[in-house]
């Protein structure tokens, strides 16, 4: 029993510094001395009943330092049943952003993917041979597209994959949220640095037209109704290597709102397990599965420390050096979001992430799921 355990500690303490050495190696970018550049941008904002959030995102894009000539924004309304459009239809009049705004005619063929299939109409209208992509729900800095812009500072830069941090309120269940996106983000871009680019998140990308129109846009995956970034990144990085880049540089952070309940809470992750088991790199499902096991064999071990007492030392150890391994790759990512890591908070979510992930990682593959109002079956 003592050898299972360290096994699947021992492979965890490797993951996690693999981690570590991914999130180091691209290191900051410096801000504020790189040569100008002139390529034209598309911003490209699919949305859905985001009248709570979306002139939050309007004001950042009009607040941009690139030059107004530089970039346009294409808006792609997928039926919203509040006053979504009545807003951007004002930011259009009284703004001085280049705007469009396309309404999504509902159709049969893309009813399982209706983002994918906003996206694509507003990539089919950009001008920009770079499109950047974010979500109605996000807040972005001054400076968020001229350090996008900054990351196609070479050609074989095919796809950037930019940070994504979540913020709430100092309630536990938002700072859970808080942590365990940080963690997911800090791993995004780790293996993108360890050129086995497995996640990233469509909250804040940008990639060039000519490299989507390559792999055939989101062709091939029109059936499942996320995946919109993963995906591609994915398909890009198979027809360009080393094309894929994480863009760690403090302008270009994205902010978003964690869920308000464990309901949304639930839906949202079933929405993101939809896609884990159709990644297209090989092995992908290597480490969603043993993370799985491994937490599975934490609360074993918790377990075994009350059965077997003359083992506590031992699985203490155990125990004491994930969670260092853990503190040291969620410090190095928060620090870097601009978020502050609560030690006894870190605790409480060491404790009960195992618990977590065994409860979601089976029920998020049962059932439908919700989504911006619409019913999708997993």
């Amino acid at each position: 029993m003592l050898l299972y355990f360290f096994v699947v500690f021992f492979l965890y303490y490797l993951i996690v510094g693999l981690f570590i050495l991914g999130w180091h190696h691209a290191g900051a970018r410096p801000v504020g001395i790189s040569k100008p550049r002139t390529e034209f941008i598309s911003i490209v904002v699919p949305v859905r009943n985001e009248e709570k959030n979306i002139a939050n995102l309007l004001a950042g894009i009009e607040r941009q330092s690139l030059p107004k000539d530089q970039f346009e924004l294409i808006i792609i309304d997928d039926q919203s049943e509040d006053g979504t459009v009545e807003i951007i239809n004002k930011f259009i009049v009284s703004g001085n952003v280049a705007t469009q705004l396309r309404q999504r005619e509902l159709d049969a063929k893309h009813q399982k993917s209706p983002k994918k299939s906003a996206l694509s109409m507003g990539i089919s209208e950009a001008r920009g041979e770079i499109i950047v992509t974010t979500d109605g729900d996000c807040r972005i800095g001054d400076n968020w597209l001229n350090s996008m812009l900054d990351a196609f500072d070479q050609e074989e830069v095919k796809f950037v994959s930019g940070p994504v941090a979540l913020q709430g309120s100092n309630q536990i269940f938002a700072q859970i949220q808080t942590i365990e996106f940080a963690s997911l983000i800090g791993t995004g871009g780790a293996m993108i640095n360890l050129s086995y680019p497995l996640i990233c998140n469509g909250a804040n990308l940008a990639f060039r037209k000519s490299a989507f129109n390559h792999v055939g846009g989101y062709h091939g995956n029109i059936d499942t109704s996320t995946g919109d970034d993963v995906f591609l990144m994915q398909k890009i990085h198979r027809s360009f290597k080393k094309s894929i880049k994480f863009l760690k540089d403090p302008r270009a952070l994205v902010y978003s709102d964690v869920e308000k309940s464990l309901s949304s809470l639930i839906h949202q992750r079933k929405r993101w397990a939809s896609k884990w088991n159709k990644y297209l790199l090989p092995f992908s499902w290597v480490l969603p599965v043993f993370l799985f096991v491994h937490y599975l064999t934490f609360f074993f071990a918790i377990v075994a420390l009350f059965i077997f007492p003359h083992i506590f030392l031992t699985i203490g150890i155990m125990i004491l050096i994930k969670f260092v391994a853990d503190y040291i790759f969620l410090k190095k990512v928060m620090n870097f979001c601009k978020l502050r890591l609560n030690i006894s908070m870190f605790l409480l979510c060491e404790l009960l992430y195992p618990f977590y992930v065994v409860l979601f990682g089976v029920i998020v593959h049962f059932g439908k799921f919700t989504w911006k109002g619409r019913s999708y079956k997993n």
